[in-house]
């Protein structure tokens, strides 16, 4: 990606309030934790410095995603959720010990999604486990959002839609970064899950892949899933990334700009599509 820009412009500004980042981290500095787990970066990652880089291109409200080195401890995000119930909402990892009956707490807390990171992780969640916990996920409205790659991102998927939740894959759709999305078959699977209307993709991290794979991959999960099931986020603060934090925020918006220069398209994209995965209150004038 080009950052030469640290700032959004004026001709990718946001109607201010209305458009969101659906895909941030937010964590205290390595050196406060005991026995920091990898990529727990050293520099801490505040929602007051995410809002001054997402101020600059209007955007006030953000999902928190919890990040994968702090695995079950979703305290942070949910300290953050309840200092700004309005403007945030998170997406944390739960034990598949969780009772079910926590969750409606936590859908009334701000939750959004449960998440599974499992890029960095040695093993695979048994699912079998996380049945009932997913079942009631999908009973309060709580999406599951799966970080995984290739067979067990097939199996994943099937297990999550058979229970009746709604599927959110990052990353435009986790697609090998090196083969391209085409070449993948679990991008296809996600492709042809398209039909049930279960599945929603975040057109987050290009900087992942090449350029040519994120632009095709976009193209494609328009076509196929479109705008109303398709939300935009940053990636901030970009771990594991060697990219500066707050040139990289805008960057990012102008790539979604690139590839989707149809402003009624964005709009879908940036504003209504997450108000509806992430219920906050609709945009003015939203269907």
């Amino acid at each position: 990606m080009n950052n030469s820009s640290t700032n959004c412009n004026g001709s990718i500004l946001q109607q201010a309030g209305a458009a969101v980042d659906c895909h941030v981290h937010v964590f205290d500095s390595s050196r406060d934790v005991a026995s920091p787990r990898f990529p727990h970066p050293e520099e801490p990652a505040s929602v007051a410095q995410l809002e001054l880089v997402g101020t600059s291109c209007n955007i006030q409200r953000y999902v928190l995603t919890q990040p994968s080195f702090l695995g079950f401890d979703n305290s942070h995000l949910l300290k953050e959720l309840a200092l700004r119930p309005q403007n945030l909402r998170g997406v944390v990892w739960l034990d598949a010990d969780t009772d079910p009956a926590a969750l409606p707490g936590l859908a009334a807390s701000g939750v959004a999604g449960l998440r599974f990171p499992m890029f960095y992780s040695r093993e695979m969640p048994d699912w079998d486990a996380y049945a009932d916990l997913v079942s009631a996920a999908a009973s309060c409205g709580i999406h599951v959002e799966l970080g995984l790659h290739g067979s067990e991102l097939i199996k994943a998927l099937h297990f999550v839609l058979k229970r009746s939740a709604k599927v959110v894959l990052a990353h435009l759709g986790m697609f090998d970064s090196e083969a391209g999305p085409e070449s993948d078959p679990s991008f296809g699977a996600l492709l042809d899950a398209a039909a049930t209307r279960q599945v929603w993709v975040k057109l987050s991290a290009p900087y992942r892949t090449t350029a040519l794979h994120a632009a095709r991959a976009c193209e494609c999960l328009i076509s196929t899933l479109g705008p109303e099931r398709l939300v935009w986020g940053s990636d901030w603060p970009h771990i594991g990334a060697p990219l500066d934090r707050r040139a990289a925020y805008a960057e990012t918006m102008h790539w979604l700009h690139r590839c989707v220069p149809e402003a009624d398209l964005r709009r879908k994209i940036l504003e209504t599509s997450p108000a509806t995965l992430y219920h906050f209150a609709l945009p003015a004038g939203a269907e």
